[in-house]
């Protein structure tokens, strides 16, 4: 087993901590938008997927370049105060703001984790790709398994806390919680990383001038331009699991528990992650994310089957702990499918953007392993809400059945064109046969 440096895993324990607090809400913020604030679906939505996650997913270029300029440990500590208040605005917005409108302090708290969380992905995994050296393909399979425990535990609490305290107290209490923790890690284990192997004095830090005109000059780059969008194509799929599919549940089943549907994900990946690194190690990274891509498509199509098949989506079924509709124990296993593809893709996504970063700008070009996601959200977000209202809730307001086959298949499309897009990025941009 390879051995890592202590800075190693002490970045992966703030990622940790991070992905806890953000995951102990994601499930329940378009239902807590709605639901508790009185905010329609739709600003809902826009304000999760479009503004949220836009801002932690389309920053990092940005982000990462200051976090190469003015040190990761400095940027990571600034980063986990404003998550800090952040969560604290959004979760205990009713409690200081009497208006009947409450868009203007959910918005402030939304940018204060969005500009937080952007900081994050860059600097953890920019620590990750220096202190990893050979092993940089374990490395990163262990930075998102680590992602995904902090994912699960912070669903596994949120469950307990809201069921006795409501929704707003998983805002307040569990993310403020887990953000301090992260906060403490930093302050007090976290060293500014050096590379594995030595070299740490090769590399002059750009000013921001100098790094701004690179990230411009990286994008200057048309292949590497056109791998980011087809990648992310993927990504609207994966979106959908806080966005869709949390909607398409409350309309099955009003009590659904959505964070305990969405934990098959974090949990898959926890106990196969490690196997899934190894079975494919030898596969070049953009084989490996293929097929991750390609198991994806099929886990969404599974949502397929009950409808196509005219079963009633709402029929219970008894899985022991406890009963799901048809519908939702489909679900269930599309969204087992969606982990195991990411399994093989997101990781490798990653290692692939990170390898081909020169020494010394591992933050800027990990940051732009991000920007996939953000065109994911900041375009699947509004889309997943329209396939919602077009194919749900018009034919039942007209009184047609709903056409939800025709919903998750138009989501797999997404992932066809993602699938086709790397296959023509590896065969002509790359390989340039």
């Amino acid at each position: 087993m390879a051995k890592f440096p202590k800075t190693f895993w002490a970045a992966n324990t703030v990622e940790l901590f991070e992905r806890a607090a953000y995951y102990s809400v994601a499930s329940f913020v378009v239902i807590y938008f709605h639901e508790v604030l009185g905010m329609s679906p739709t600003f809902s939505t826009f304000l999760n997927g479009t503004i949220l996650w836009g801002l932690i997913y389309f920053l990092p270029p940005l982000s990462g370049t200051l976090a190469d300029r003015f040190g990761f440990k400095r940027s990571l500590s600034i980063t986990f105060i404003l998550l800090f208040f952040g969560y604290l605005t959004v979760g205990t917005v009713k409690n200081f703001w009497h208006g009947p409108d409450y868009a203007l302090p959910v918005v402030a708290g939304i940018v204060l984790i969005g500009i937080g969380g952007s900081f994050v992905k860059p600097c953890i995994s920019g620590t990750v790709q220096k202190t990893s050296g050979a092993n940089a393909a374990l490395g990163f399979a262990i930075f998102y398994m680590t992602i995904n425990v902090g994912s699960m535990m912070g669903r596994i609490v949120s469950y307990f806390v809201r069921i006795k305290y409501g929704i707003p107290a998983i805002f307040s209490y569990v993310a403020t919680t887990f953000a301090f923790l992260g906060l403490l890690v930093i302050f007090f284990i976290y060293r500014e990383p050096g590379y594995s192997g030595g070299g740490e004095g090769k590399y002059r830090p750009k000013s921001l001038g100098e790094a701004l005109v690179g990230m411009f000059t990286v994008l200057r780059n048309l292949k590497f331009v056109f791998f980011l969008v087809v990648i992310g194509l993927f990504w609207i799929i994966y979106v959908q699991i806080y966005n869709l599919i949390p909607l398409f549940l409350r309309k099955i089943d009003p009590d659904a528990p959505v964070e305990l549907y969405t934990l098959v994900n974090p949990v898959s990946i926890v106990l196969l992650q490690l196997l899934v690194a190894r079975l494919s190690r030898k596969w070049s990274s953009l084989k490996a994310i293929m097929v991750g891509i390609g198991i994806t498509i099929a886990g969404m199509l599974v949502n397929v089957v009950p409808f196509v098949l005219k079963m009633n989506p709402k029929g219970q079924i008894d899985l022991g702990a406890f009963k799901v509709p048809l519908a939702g124990a489909f679900m269930l296993l599309s969204i087992f499918s969606m982990a195991l593809g990411e399994m093989f893709a997101s990781p490798r996504i990653y290692q692939y953007i990170g390898a081909i970063a020169p020494r010394g700008q591992e933050g800027l070009y990990l940051g732009y392993a991000n920007l996939p996601l953000a065109l994911g959200t900041i375009v699947g977000a509004p889309l997943g809400g329209m396939l919602f209202e077009t194919f749900i809730e018009k034919p039942q307001a007209l009184g047609y059945p709903m056409e939800a086959a025709v919903m998750w298949v138009a989501v797999a499309a997404m992932g066809v064109a993602s699938l086709l897009g790397v296959f023509l990025y590896d065969r002509f941009l790359v390989s340039g046969k």
